[in-house]
């Protein structure tokens, strides 16, 4: 069962993720996470290697400051690594940290051309559930600490809590309407406990019914 979790930034997923691997290895659930920055682990994805020696950090950077198309054929890319992975893994619950909907709503913003976001999104790999992990960006902003990415800030370099705020409103905006209109859960994390519970209230079924 693969399920993709997403979300806008500072949503609070690797949270969850970490709280949702402890519980369960306490079912005794066999459990794998996937994700995009997964492609610097040789060991899981060996296409990859090329980028061996490249800094995560600085891919964060450069990703911001890619021309469209190509930014989004490049995340495209990254995504649909994951999700293969993820499709092709034998763990009884895996879960995909990210999907293509942040990235997707973002390019679309940015002026993309949506006939190649949608290509796209259509090509990754699908997942059995998509959960959204909902955050006020007032409170994103909190979480993040001031620690940004230019992409996070709607490219703009100078990363200031306005750009950020200004971007994570328009963003979330439009995945709360996907959310709606694909009937995706929707997880509010504001209370990362509560959140929690609802993830586990949703999995829970899909476990049973495996």
């Amino acid at each position: 069962m693969i399920i993709a979790l997403d979300g806008p930034d500072g949503a609070g997923k690797s949270t969850q993720l970490a709280r949702l691997a402890d519980w369960a290895g306490e079912l005794g659930v066999s459990f794998r996470t996937l994700s995009k920055w997964q492609l610097f682990d040789e060991s899981v994805m060996p296409e990859a290697r090329f980028l061996r020696g490249t800094r995560q950090q600085e891919i964060r950077v450069c990703i911001a400051e890619m021309p469209s198309p190509a930014r989004m054929l490049f995340l495209g890319w990254m995504n649909t690594m994951a999700a293969h992975y993820a499709a092709a893994a034998e763990e009884e619950l895996v879960v995909l940290d990210g999907y293509w909907a942040k990235h997707a709503a973002a390019e679309l913003l940015a002026g993309t051309h949506r006939g190649l976001v949608e290509a796209i999104m259509d090509a990754i790999a699908p997942v059995d559930r998509i959960v959204y992990f909902d955050v006020t960006p007032q409170e994103a902003l909190r979480r993040k600490k001031g620690d940004f990415s230019p992409y996070e800030c709607g490219r703009d370099p100078r990363c200031r809590p306005e750009d950020f705020l200004r971007h994570q409103t328009a963003v979330r905006e439009v995945l709360l309407g996907w959310a709606r209109d694909y009937g995706w859960d929707i997880v509010d994390t504001d209370s990362p406990q509560a959140a929690q519970e609802r993830l586990k209230e949703i999995v829970t079924p899909l476990l049973a019914a495996r």
